[in-house]
C-alpha cells in the first residue's frame, strides 16, 4: 500500500520505471543476503568439520562453527579475522598448538577459495552479476569506503548492472574501422571525401 501510494504521485510512465527500480533493489539485496547465507553455511560446515577432525568436542564445535561462519560472511574485512580468531584460540586452549595451526590453515585456505572462486560464482547466480564484476566491486568498495563499502558493494553493483541492462539502448554498429582485419589499409582522402 505504501508503494502504491508513493507511485501514485507520478505519471504512468514514471511509475513503470520507479516500480521496476524498487523491485530490482529488493531483488538484488535479497539475492545478496541469500548469497551471504549460502557462504555462511559452507564456511560453517568447513569450520565444524576441521574442528571436529582435530579433536574439539562436537558440543563446542557447533556454536564455534556457526559463529565463525556468520561473522566471517556478514562483517566485511575484519569479520574474517574475528570469525577465525575465536575458534583458533579455543582450539589452542583445548587441543594445543598443532590443532590450532590446522584450523588457522583452514581459515587461510578457505578465504582464498571464497574470495577468488566461491563468492563470485555464488553472487553471479543469486544476483545475476558477472563474477569478475562481483569480485572487482567488492575490492573497490572495500578500498574506497572501508568495511561498510565492501558489504554494500555487491548489491549496489548488481543494481547498477540491472539499470544498464534496462535503460541502455543498443544500436547497430555501422562504422567500419580502417584497421579492421578484413581491411587493413587506411581509408584514402578520396574515400573520406566521398563518404562525407
Amino acid at each position: 500500500q505504501l508503494l502504491r501510494e508513493f507511485l501514485s504521485w507520478f505519471s504512468p510512465a514514471r511509475q513503470q520505471r520507479l516500480g521496476w527500480t524498487i523491485d530490482q533493489s529488493i531483488t538484488q539485496v535479497g539475492g545478496y543476503l541469500y548469497s551471504r547465507l549460502l557462504l555462511t553455511a559452507i564456511n560453517g560446515l568447513g569450520f565444524f568439520g576441521v574442528m571436529v577432525a582435530v579433536g574439539v568436542p562436537v558440543g563446542l564445535a557447533i556454536p564455534l562453527a556457526i559463529f565463525g561462519g556468520f561473522v566471517s560472511e556478514f562483517i566485511p574485512t575484519i569479520g574474517t579475522y574475528i570469525g577465525g580468531a575465536i575458534p583458533i584460540a579455543l582450539t589452542l586452549a583445548i587441543q594445543g598448538l598443532v590443532p590450532a595451526l590446522i584450523v588457522l590453515g583452514y581459515v587461510l585456505v578457505y578465504q582464498q577459495i571464497e574470495n577468488y572462486w566461491l563468492s563470485p560464482k555464488i553472487s553471479a547466480k543469486t544476483m545475476e552479476l558477472n563474477a569478475a564484476v562481483a569480485f572487482g566491486s567488492a575490492l573497490a568498495g572495500g578500498a574506497l569506503f572501508g568495511p561498510m563499502g565492501a558489504f554494500m558493494a555487491l548489491p549496489v553493483a548488481a543494481l547498477i548492472s540491472a539499470f544498464i541492462k534496462n535503460y541502455r539502448h543498443g544500436h547497430d554498429v555501422v562504422y567500419r574501422s580502417a584497421y579492421a582485419e578484413d581491411d587493413s589499409s587506411p581509408p584514402s582522402a578520396e574515400t573520406e571525401t566521398e563518404g562525407s
